[in-house]
């Protein structure tokens, strides 16, 4: 898994893992306590956690802090900016509005969100999410238009590609292909969520019950490789913000014949190390 002309990486990648990859695990009536989940998340090499500014994130030690939250129209965009500050966030990330609100009132809370984010310091990301504002290329790109012609600013963006691949039921070979449009889209994004996923599935599994990578996430690979490649040709230093967004419950985007979630989490964390310091796999 090579991805050509790779220059060498001068951009930190910091991985955070989600705490929705081991909510409910190994399953409701056994899992995990905090102070284990923070210890494996840890001892898997990650950078940071991602989560709700919730107070438990506290306890997290070391680990970065990257937050979420979602806002719409009736939102006080002001209680979640200032949670995860208090929580030592290094930015957040916000899932906006519905999928059916106006652009003109999605552009008046992304206009709040920035009001908010200045006032505490904290930068942000307009995620792109299944039912939200922006579960589709063409309202992003409006939403990003629109926004910089009343601001003159770009719209920091976190790029979720798996939800465009479904609504375009992209084939494998296509992946990066389609994805790497429009282009405004790929400039603006300050972070990125990645799961295995295809054109017909949010989330795959990365290993068989074997332990082998599975074919599904190998063609995924080949777009990760294409897609921290265009990263790294980027002329900045700034770190490489990457959630390895996979979940196990709640909402359950694991399936029940998926094999084990944080072995699956571990797996796709050090196969995106090397394919972002050396540009291709560890066996």
């Amino acid at each position: 898994m090579t991805a050509t002309r790779r220059p060498r990486a001068k951009r930190p990648l910091h991985l955070f893992a989600t705490m929705w990859s081991l909510r409910q695990y190994p399953s409701a009536e056994k899992e995990w306590t905090w102070t284990r989940k923070f210890a494996a998340i840890r001892a898997a090499g990650f950078d940071g956690v991602f989560s709700p500014p919730i107070p438990v994130i506290a306890e997290r030690g070391a680990l970065q802090y990257l937050a979420v939250t979602s806002l719409g129209t009736g939102s006080n965009c002001t209680v979640p900016f200032a949670a995860a500050r208090a929580l030592g966030a290094v930015a957040i990330d916000v899932q906006l509005c519905d999928y059916d609100t106006p652009l003109s009132e999605a552009v008046t809370v992304v206009k709040r969100i920035r009001a908010a984010a200045r006032a505490h310091g904290l930068p942000f990301a307009i995620e792109t999410h299944r039912d939200t504002f922006t579960e589709t290329p063409e309202a992003t790109a409006a939403l990003a238009k629109a926004y910089a012609m009343d601001t003159g600013k770009t719209l920091p963006l976190c790029l979720d590609h798996s939800h465009f691949a479904v609504v375009r039921h992209l084939p494998p070979g296509q992946l990066w292909a389609r994805l790497r449009e429009p282009k405004p889209l790929l400039r603006a994004a300050v972070q990125f969520h990645l799961r295995p996923f295809n054109g017909h599935h949010c989330q795959l599994p990365a290993l068989t019950p074997s332990g082998k990578r599975t074919p599904e996430y190998l063609d995924w690979l080949s777009y990760v490789a294409e897609l921290f490649a265009h990263e790294q040709r980027r002329r900045t230093a700034k770190p490489m913000l990457v959630v390895v967004e996979i979940g196990h419950a709640a909402p359950a985007y694991r399936l029940s014949g998926f094999p084990d979630t944080w072995r699956d989490v571990r797996r796709v964390a050090a196969d995106l190390r090397a394919l972002w310091l050396r540009g291709k796999l560890t066996p």
